[in-house]
């Protein structure tokens, strides 16, 4: 995960991975397979942000499932900034990461955003 973390090299994804994000979030759902994270995932998410940094706090691994706490540093379109506590709880299988459940403060992120109602 610390390769992950420190590259965002997609390659490290499956072909088939399920990656999982809260509704609430901004462009919350759920994306099957590599391409989708890249060009549906990642593409819209960065239409709402000028910056948008992963640190991850801790990562904890048992057997293939990784559990890792920390921070989104964010800097909106609007250039409204700070930090979004998050929790990632990855499936990683044979070298690859076959699944991500992200949870994140949600009511953080919207009040950055400065929308009175949820991004979907």
């Amino acid at each position: 995960m610390e390769t992950w973390y420190r590259t965002g090299d997609t390659t490290l994804l499956s072909d088939g991975i399920v990656w999982s994000v809260l509704p609430t979030f901004p462009e919350g759902g759920q994306y099957v397979g590599r391409k989708a994270v890249e060009e549906q995932f990642f593409t819209r998410i960065m239409k709402h942000f000028s910056d948008y940094v992963t640190l991850p706090h801790s990562v904890t691994a048992k057997g293939k499932r990784v559990a890792t706490t920390g921070v989104y540093r964010v800097r909106t379109a609007r250039g409204q900034s700070g930090d979004i506590a998050f929790a990632h709880l990855w499936t990683v299988e044979n070298g690859e990461i076959t699944a991500l459940h992200q949870v994140a403060d949600t009511a953080a992120i919207q009040k950055l955003l400065g929308s009175g109602e949820l991004v979907l």
